[in-house]
């Protein structure tokens, strides 16, 4: 039987390593995921106030969990969130949140956040299987062992890359469980226009609210961002065409932008701040 225990990250990590964890963060070392047959580590962050009442707290699932808190088990760099929401918290404590990573699968990464084979590359297709785990599994999991507020205007699900092309998926496949969408140096080149066609034939959810950004240097390759840049312009027009409100979809260009931390960990303070309004 899997234990779903959550313990302090000092317990999970308990290692000579240097962690950069800040916070109340918490780590289910082997969350079973039975649409894909696996298990993977799970982290939750709890807010400051958390233990001082019975108030109840937005929800933000992120992927590539071992970026999100922790240079230690970062590839590269980390996000930083634990500290950006300790720092907003004292400012607003209407910025507190619950926040839920999730690992990602090493070499399954890309198998997982997309659910579309790209042939030509040789990955995808498990994408609907793990957002079915975020929507069918792990939210309801975490809905009935913390204090949320589990409606979906109150559901945040974001990542970077491919982990903001799976955040829009999954928003667009469960609405009700789904109702904000980060999705930060958003990429579509693999996936042959699916997306684009998914959100023609959705009902969007009238709590849909999507921040989108992409960078004027995520390569090395001037003729690849331009695209990228036109791709993200045409999922902002699809999902206003379909019937989101041009007020709830933000989309910000960087010049500058890489697809790198260094870019993601300061814009996630913005989106995040105008992924909270109502």
């Amino acid at each position: 039987m899997t234990n779903h225990t959550a313990v302090p990250w000092r317990e999970a990590l308990n290692d000579d390593t240097i962690h950069t964890i800040t916070g109340d963060v918490r780590v289910i070392e082997s969350f079973p995921i039975p649409q894909l047959q696996i298990a993977r580590r799970v982290w939750i962050y709890l807010p400051r106030s958390y233990r001082e009442g019975t108030r109840r707290y937005p929800v933000l699932y992120m992927h590539d969990g071992q970026n999100v808190f922790n240079q230690a088990t970062s590839w590269g760099s980390e996000w930083g969130v634990d500290e950006t929401l300790e720092r907003l918290a004292p400012e607003d404590p209407a910025m507190e949140a619950i926040v839920v990573a999730i690992d990602h699968g090493g070499k399954e990464r890309n198998n997982e956040y997309n659910f579309t084979i790209n042939a030509e590359y040789g990955f995808g297709g498990k994408g609907e299987a793990y957002a079915a785990f975020l929507a069918e599994t792990l939210k309801p999991y975490i809905d009935g062992s913390y204090r949320t507020l589990p409606e979906p205007e109150h559901t945040m699900i974001g990542g970077s890359s491919f982990g903001a092309y799976i955040s829009l998926y999954a928003a667009i496949r469960y609405p009700a469980q789904f109702g904000r969408v980060g999705a930060i140096s958003f990429v579509m080149w693999q996936d042959n226009g699916a997306i684009v066609q998914l959100i023609r034939q959705s009902a969007l959810s009238p709590a849909l609210r999507v921040y989108l950004s992409i960078g004027g240097r995520e390569t090395d390759n001037p003729d690849f961002n331009r695209t990228a840049l036109e791709h993200v312009a045409l999922a902002r027009q699809t999902l206003i065409e379909t019937g989101l409100p041009e007020s709830r979809i933000r989309f910000d260009y960087l010049a500058d932008g890489t697809h790198h931390e260094s870019t993601w960990s300061p814009l996630f303070a913005e989106a995040y701040r105008w992924l909270l309004q109502p």
